[in-house]
This record gives structure tokens, C-alpha cells and sequence, in this order.
């Protein structure tokens, strides 16, 4: 405990320069004593700390002092080693700063997992577009986007972008839409045109930005039972919680689930073919019918 309080007292100085003892030991949630004692000890530990007084007077490291690799422990320098490998993932070029933290650390950078977040045969397309987005949040540059909506309806839009989420086998961009005047979040995959524009939003959203899902909301959708074929067991387990699942004695899955009875699930639940039995509500198995009929004829030769 006293090594990462330790540790964070130098990252401290490092970012904000000097910081007096009373701020230092409000930030770390000790006492002014013990903030002392923690600068002795990094002193005495060849950390070039020291302590001015007067008006301007605080802690502070030596001008042009580097972190020593020291203060992390084995496992701390393996999950740095980790976190930037796994930067990989976005297609970010971190070979040489890899290398150099191997080096600092005097130990190989270990390449123990693989994370491609890209699309099977689009890797260059999703690389090119995370870096523009990833270079407009950081810049806080606007962006403007042709959008396809659940509808399918195509719209364009300006907007400020804020964050990149991954959630459910999806890339979101969480922006706040001009057109909306609102905070949205687009699936990343139906952004069909991605452009930059010469223009640069001053806003902090920090403490505006909405969570990506609200807890606790009422249940307004219909409770849904299924049952499906073992050999769709793989579909079962990829798409419900395992809370959900009752392995039945013949191996087929009941399965239950809250959802909206909307287009959407009618398509889903026909994707199962024959497969899948409706148990739960009755009404659902006949809309389930109707959706077969017009796609019979749909493609009636």
C-alpha cells in the first residue's frame, strides 16, 4: 500500500509540478505528516524530492527528473507492458515504445495475446477510420457524418466526438450531435462517410456525458420464452445470458428473455428457421407466421 502511495505521489509532481503538503495529503487521503515521511523516503530512496517555503513554497522533484523504473514492482511493469501492447488492437504503432519500455524494465515484451477488433476483411477500412476518430476526439475537432439509422434512413450530421465504446460485439462513437442538440451514440459500423472538418469544439462534456445504459429501468417489453434446438447451442450461448438458459433432458435450450415484440425481433427469432418453438406469449408465434408467408411469396418463382 505504502509503494503505490509512493508511486502516486511521484506521478503527483511529475504532472502538476510542485504541490504543497496539504494539497499532496488531501490528494493521497493521509495526513500532513505522513506526506513528509513519504518525501524522506523517496529522498533517501535517490529520488531527487525536495521542499521550499514561503508564499510560492511546496514539494517538488528536480527540474528534468525522469520516472525510475524502481518504483514499480515486477507485476506493475508487466501490466504497463500489457496495456500499451494492447494498444495493437486500434492498429496504434507502439513497437519502439515496446521496445524501449523491454529495455527499461530489462525484460522482452512478451506477446502472449492477440486482440483484432476489426472486421473479418476490413481491417483497413476500420484502422483508417479509428485513427480519424481517434485523432478528432483527441483534438476536439468536428466531425461530419453520413449516418444509416435503424430505419434505414440516411441523414447527415455534425458532431463533437467524445469517446469510443465497445460494448456487445460493437464499436460505438458517443458524440453530441449539433443536429440533436443532444448527446447520441452512433454504431461505428454505419458510418458511411467520415470527414473531418476545419472546425474545433472548446465544450468539456466530462461531467455532462450520460452513462451508455441507464440502471434500473421499468421493464415496458414482453417476456419471451423459446425453445431451441441443441444444435443452435453455440447461437444460444454467443447471445443470451447464461441465466437465461435451462439445458432441457433432451439437450434443446429453453430460453427467456424480455424484448419489444417489434420487426426486429420477429426477424431474429425467424433467423433460428426451425429450430426455435414458441413457447411465450401465443400471439408471437402467428406474427411469426405471417413474416414466412411474405417472404414465401417474396421469392416465389
Amino acid at each position: 500500500m505504502k509503494n503505490d502511495r509512493l508511486f502516486q505521489l511521484v506521478y503527483l509532481l511529475l504532472e502538476k509540478g510542485s504541490m504543497s503538503a496539504p494539497a499532496l495529503a488531501k490528494e493521497l487521503e493521509v495526513s500532513v505528516r505522513t506526506v513528509y515521511r513519504d518525501v524522506d523516503t523517496l529522498s533517501m530512496a535517490g529520488v531527487p524530492i525536495y521542499t521550499t517555503i514561503g508564499k510560492n513554497g511546496g514539494i517538488s522533484l528536480m527540474e528534468g527528473y525522469r520516472f525510475d523504473k524502481t518504483l514499480l514492482n515486477d507485476y506493475e511493469q508487466n501490466q504497463l507492458l500489457f496495456a500499451v501492447q494492447s494498444l495493437k488492437a486500434a492498429d496504434q504503432q507502439v513497437d519502439s515504445l515496446l521496445s524501449k519500455l523491454g529495455g527499461a524494465f530489462q525484460k522482452p515484451s512478451q506477446d502472449w495475446i492477440t486482440v483484432d477488433f476489426s472486421r473479418w476483411g476490413l481491417k483497413k477500412v476500420d484502422s483508417i477510420r479509428f485513427e480519424t476518430i481517434k485523432n478528432a476526439i483527441l483534438a476536439k475537432q468536428v466531425l461530419q457524418i453520413a449516418y444509416c439509422g435503424s430505419s434505414g434512413k440516411m441523414t447527415n450530421r455534425n458532431i463533437h466526438p467524445l469517446r469510443l465504446i465497445y460494448k456487445d460485439k460493437h464499436w460505438y462513437l458517443q458524440s453530441y450531435c449539433l443536429k440533436s442538440e443532444d448527446f447520441r451514440l452512433f454504431k461505428v459500423s454505419r458510418i458511411v462517410e467520415i470527414t473531418p472538418i476545419d472546425q474545433h469544439f472548446t465544450q468539456n462534456y466530462e461531467w455532462e456525458i450520460p452513462p451508455i445504459e441507464m440502471a434500473n429501468i421499468p421493464c415496458s417489453e414482453t417476456n419471451i420464452k423459446l425453445k431451441i434446438s441443441a444444435r443452435l447451442a453455440f447461437r444460444v450461448y454467443d447471445e443470451f445470458d447464461r441465466e437465461n438458459i435451462t439445458v432441457l433432458p433432451d439437450g434443446s435450450m429453453l430460453v427467456e428473455a424480455c424484448f419489444p415484440i417489434d420487426s426486429w425481433v420477429i426477424g431474429y427469432i425467424f433467423s433460428f428457421g426451425t429450430n426455435v418453438e414458441i413457447l411465450h406469449p401465443p400471439n408471437l408465434r402467428l406474427q411469426l407466421w405471417e413474416y414466412a408467408e411474405e417472404i414465401a411469396a417474396h421469392f416465389k418463382p
